[in-house]
């Protein structure tokens, strides 16, 4: 009843009204927060008594701990700054090691005696003197500062780490730490259900503020007969920017180390903020992809889609993002593959349309039933629920094998340059119904929210998710045709992105 209440208030108040009384609210539980645990501070920081403003106190699973204040973050540069650490403390102590090989989450393990347990504490404790690093024996103990470690005892294993935050926002943990074991230690093999391959990220992306692209698209729509395309087949919110791609990207950088490369497919396009000199971003043109150079330029996201196993150098195993796809928080390859490389997918809620393919069909219709009725042809068995708007999982031999077995429509769609009422969409839809049926792909769960930024209540959505941070994939979706004014609209995304993601990446240049 409160909560149909608040939500009947909310709309019929303006916007910017209901964002100051949601930041007042949550201002007034932390000063509370604040209040409550001002002696728990005090007494940390007493080792500390100016840490001045590289380091910040937070509370962690109810303790306070003291993090470094990130001005940008990798969780792969944390990880290997933590590897750092132990490997400096085991040079400073002439410590013998042995350094064993990534795990699938990116951090490292060091092996060393026995014996050298206690001198290697002693040697951090030294080399972190000035440092907030923290030491955990075991997942059964909390983490102590490395100060204080030589003097307790712990099991066969340790994990090195320091914290780091961007205001509220924890961005590092004992999740990028570097684990010390006792020798002799065999090498454990990864768990079955682990997958101990490498993983890509592919993005499509297109700048469509770019003149020259415009003029392009304006004049191949010029071109097309009048009634043969659905109007949002190339509507302007398709192409219109929100800067999504930065903050993809710092979702990926944030919350997934175990990324391997970062391929960007694009018109010739790239971003300017975009530092592409980074050895995991890979940029990709569409000559590249494109066997046939007449199909271009394309201004057909499913036909660039149907040429995305086409990709020199890409993983078997990869994730495909639209732009407006976020990771909410950190992540593993698990959620997305088992460990014999079969993929998960995630149904949505929504059926497909009946019917046969027309143009009066959005395309995202027309390319379901189209998929539905292969489906049907190929396999005798039908299909009825969409996707989420998540990353997509995908294995490059099984988009190859299912552009082989749909020659005629995948060639089809890769003509077109527009989406037109025959496409069928491969990576987002028709990939997983296949993959299903010849034992490559499975139904799975996951933690999502999908939020239209054009609906009535976005800004609500925005903030619950902002605040609530429990998503572990979330979408920004733009619809079209719902009359929002694009300035008022561009300003509460930014701002919503800004606040979850607050700190540039490692993909983008120095400012």
């Amino acid at each position: 009843m409160i909560v149909r209440v608040c939500k009947a208030v909310a709309r019929s108040l303006p916007q910017p009204t209901v964002q100051r009384a949601f930041d007042f609210l949550n201002r007034l539980a932390a000063f509370q927060r604040r209040l409550l645990h001002g002696f728990a501070v005090s007494r940390l920081l007493r080792r500390w008594p100016d840490p001045g403003p590289g380091l910040v106190p937070l509370r962690r699973h109810g303790r306070f701990i003291l993090a470094n204040a990130a001005s940008r973050f990798s969780a792969v540069e944390a990880a290997e700054s933590n590897l750092r650490l132990v490997t400096a403390a085991a040079h400073a102590a002439d410590i013998d090691f042995r350094l064993g090989e990534p795990g699938p989450d990116g951090t490292r393990t060091v092996s060393v005696d026995a014996a050298d347990i206690p001198p290697m504490l002693e040697a951090l404790a030294r080399t972190a003197a000035a440092r907030p690093v923290y030491v955990r024996f075991g997942a059964a103990h909390p983490p102590v500062l490395a100060c204080d470690a030589p003097s307790l005892t712990g099991g066969e294993s340790l994990t090195v780490f320091e914290y780091a935050a961007a205001g509220d926002l924890l961005l590092a943990d004992e999740r990028l730490g570097c684990t010390v074991v006792q020798r002799p230690a065999k090498a454990r093999p990864a768990p079955v259900t682990v997958l101990n391959e490498p993983v890509d990220v592919v993005y499509t992306w297109v700048d469509g503020s770019d003149p020259e692209w415009a003029r392009a698209k304006s004049e191949a729509w010029d071109r097309t007969h009048p009634g043969e395309l659905h109007k949002f087949a190339a509507n302007d919110e398709r192409y219109r920017s929100h800067d999504e791609l930065r903050y993809s990207l710092r979702s990926i950088d944030y919350f997934a180390p175990w990324v391997n490369r970062i391929f960007l497919v694009t018109a010739g396009q790239v971003p300017a903020w975009l530092n592409h000199e980074d050895p995991r971003i890979v940029m990709v043109d569409h000559r590249q992809i494109f066997a046939d150079p007449s199909a271009l330029p394309t201004f057909n996201s499913h036909a660039i889609e149907a040429q995305l196993h086409r990709i020199p150098g890409l993983s078997e195993h990869f994730l495909y993002l639209n732009d407006d796809v976020f990771l909410g928080r950190p992540v593993r390859p698990e959620l997305f593959f088992h460990g014999n490389g079969v993929t998960k997918f995630f149904f949505s809620d929504q059926r497909i349309v009946p019917g046969a393919p027309d143009a009066g069909d959005l395309p995202v219709d027309s390319a379901a039933k189209r998929n539905r009725a292969l489906m049907e042809e190929r396999f005798g068995r039908t299909v009825e629920f969409k996707f989420k708007h998540a990353p997509h999982a995908q294995r490059v031999s099984t988009l190859t094998k299912l552009a082989e077995d749909f020659a005629v429509d995948h060639a089809a769609t890769t003509a077109a340059r527009f989406r037109s009422p025959g496409d069928i969409s491969i990576p987002s839809s028709l990939a997983h119904h296949y993959g299903y049926a010849i034992g490559a792909a499975v139904p799975a769960d996951i933690a999502y929210r999908y939020c239209d930024i054009g609906a009535p209540l976005a800004h609500l959505k925005l903030l619950r998710l902002l605040h609530q941070r429990d998503a572990d994939v979330f979408c920004l979706n733009e619809v079209g045709g719902t009359g929002v004014d694009p300035q008022k609209q561009d300003v509460m995304v930014q701002r919503f992105l800004q606040s979850y993601y607050p700190v540039p990446s490692s993909f983008e240049r120095d400012s």
